[in-house]
């Protein structure tokens, strides 16, 4: 799995058609889609156009959480169908409860158990969960077979001194051996005065200008300095190719140290479908 890609979040097809065509032709070899954004046909022909062999990049894409063994069957085939692939790379459950939040341990786990069967058949190189905190992980533990490859959550600069609701959360998934990814690395959901602390804030902008950087590109490398994946945002070539530009530098152990103590911006934003239960503010959930 690429430690870079481009996510699509909020994109229709044209517009992810654009925005995908653009990242792998400056060598992205990422995407991250999902049935809920409505935009696979057009990351599928972006990547049908793209020239690219199928074995040389890596998609991602989810399903909705909450749904029954049938229905998730249907929507793991029509995410495959709308991308015209005969695989992903990796196929998450998007939530660990349906969009109006209704679900439950029972529903997680038969999904769970849906995805893994669609897996064996060949269908996906790898599994896993997104928005998940720990009892909700642990659920999933208690029935697979198949190992819970990645779990995707918000997380960022702002967010390391969290304590017990992210820092700890991460070692702990890490400690499983699921691999921590980030979506809104720079916290696209936020308001915009805290997205911009990510991009052109003083904290960023100053350890940027140590190494001809800019503060965006600082926020992403604080992530992936860290081993975690970022899945950044944007359909311009210029911000593209910048979002990538990130593997040229090294944030220095104080640097790293400053950046994680940050308190700003905290999680914030975005579609959280909810269960019931104490799961932390890293996945949004009540």
């Amino acid at each position: 799995m690429p430690l870079f890609g481009i996510g699509t979040w909020e994109y229709n097809d044209t517009v992810a058609e654009a925005a995908v065509a653009t990242a792998f032709s400056l060598g992205y070899r990422h995407v991250d889609t999902a049935y809920i954004y409505e935009n696979q046909v057009g990351v599928g022909r972006a990547l049908k156009k793209s020239g690219v062999d199928r074995e040389d990049f890596f998609v991602t894409t989810k399903i909705f959480g909450g749904l029954n063994s049938s229905e998730a069957a249907k929507n793991l085939d029509k995410c495959l169908e709308d991308l015209q692939l005969d695989y992903v790379d990796l196929m998450l459950l998007h939530f660990p409860a349906s969009t109006s939040g209704t679900g439950g341990a029972a529903m997680r786990k038969e999904e769970w158990l849906a995805l893994e069967k669609w897996a064996k058949s060949g269908k996906a190189k790898a599994i896993g969960i997104s928005h998940y905190c720990k009892r909700q992980v642990e659920d999933i533990q208690s029935v697979a077979t198949l190992p819970i490859a990645v779990n995707q959550v918000q997380y960022h600069v702002g967010m390391g001194s969290a304590g017990d609701d992210a820092t700890d959360f991460k070692t702990w998934v890490q400690s499983q051996g699921i691999l921590f990814e980030s979506f809104s690395p720079l916290c696209g959901p936020c308001g915009h005065a805290d997205h911009m602390k990510l991009i052109n804030g003083a904290l960023v902008s100053k350890i940027g200008k140590a190494h001809n950087k800019t503060g965006s590109q600082v926020s992403l490398r604080w992530l992936v300095q860290q081993g975690i994946p970022v899945i950044p945002k944007s359909n311009e070539k210029a911000h593209q190719q910048e979002n990538m530009d990130i593997f040229d530098f090294e944030l220095t152990a104080d640097e790293m140290a400053t950046l994680t103590a940050a308190k700003s911006p905290p999680v914030g934003g975005g579609p959280s479908p909810s269960d019931s239960g104490d799961c932390g503010i890293v996945q949004i959930l009540v």
